[in-house]
């Protein structure tokens, strides 16, 4: 899959010829997603085409509602890494400028859709290009003016509830891991690199990987976690703390810790990746480190449990 970074206006053509052009912002590229993604495919290789994934370098809310806080379900290595799995031949990143988000709909296909040679175009029900009330997909082929084919997609729903990125995003702040696997079609996974931390929990006999995340990352609520770390291409089971190290800092700092099993190996600096199963419990205070000892143990024993009754097998 070749990636291409592109600003507005398009000037060059990507390809020698037309393709099908999925659009969408595709964060998570969750079921709904992936269904619009294989409904494209399968349209690409009809017309023995090939696919392309137009997606965004920014959320639009962060330019149209100056939202700076805007939380992501993948980072744009994560979206693209997906995608390439999904059998997308070329994913472009438009970036996202106040400019940008000015033009018209007729603007958006003439300059964007048109210069991207476009055979067919394929978006959700939902999708917009401008303001919601003209440039939807209703609109699109008043400006599409016979040029290119529209392809809609219906909504997509698991047991009546709409699979969106936006319920994605709640569920994982509630720490309602199994319902994002229903949404997600996978499991939620956290990526980075291991920091140096206080190495609190080596000292209670159970040494941590301290993610060092993206800030723009969903961050699962605090709490323990039954979870899988990748280290060095291997998952191993773990348990993993999210929360503020209540029993031994007063730091208002949010940590994701996470303790692999059977494992022990120095890998500070070296990339990691979290993946999330269940919720087991919140954080709590402890009079004394011997009691949040005992507790680590009850966790460790519950989570390998959970594992071995086939956690993982979903």
């Amino acid at each position: 899959m070749e990636i291409v970074h592109l600003t507005y206006p398009v000037k060059n053509k990507i390809t020698t010829g037309q393709v099908v052009l999925a659009l969408g912002f595709f964060d998570g590229v969750h079921l709904g997603h992936r269904h619009l993604i294989a409904t494209a495919r399968k349209l690409a290789d009809e017309k023995h085409l090939p696919l392309m994934v137009m997606t965004f370098d920014r959320h639009p809310s962060e330019v149209y509602a100056k939202n700076k806080s805007f939380i992501y379900i993948d980072t744009l290595e994560e979206k693209a890494a997906k995608m390439a799995k999904l059998g997308v031949d070329y994913l472009v990143v438009m970036k996202f400028t106040t400019a940008f988000s000015q033009i018209s709909g007729q603007e958006f296909v003439d300059n964007v859709i048109i210069k991207l040679q476009a055979n067919t175009v394929v978006a959700g029900f939902d999708y917009t290009y401008g303001r919601k009330d003209l440039a939807n997909m209703d609109h699109l082929p008043a400006f599409a003016k016979g040029r290119f084919e529209i392809v809609k997609v219906a909504k997509q729903t698991v047991d009546g509830e709409k699979i969106g990125s936006t319920e994605i995003r709640r569920a994982i702040t509630e720490g309602k891991m199994e319902e994002v696997y229903d949404l997600l079609g996978s499991h939620y996974v956290m990526s980075g690199t291991v920091g140096h931390g206080k190495r609190n929990g080596h000292k209670l006999g159970f040494p941590t990987a301290n993610l060092v995340w993206t800030d723009k990352k969903a961050i699962p609520k605090v709490g323990v976690y039954a979870t899988k770390t990748k280290v060095n291409n291997h998952w191993y089971n773990s348990m993993t703390s999210v929360g503020y190290n209540v029993t031994i800092d007063q730091e208002r700092k949010i940590y994701i810790e996470s303790n692999i099993f059977d494992f022990n190996e120095d890998i500070y600096d070296q990339p990691i990746a979290i993946k999330w199963y269940k919720y087991t419990r919140g954080e709590i205070k402890f009079d004394s480190l011997e009691q949040l000892k005992e507790q680590l143990q009850k966790d460790q024993a519950e989570i390998k449990q959970n594992f071995a009754e086939g956690l993982d097998k979903k």
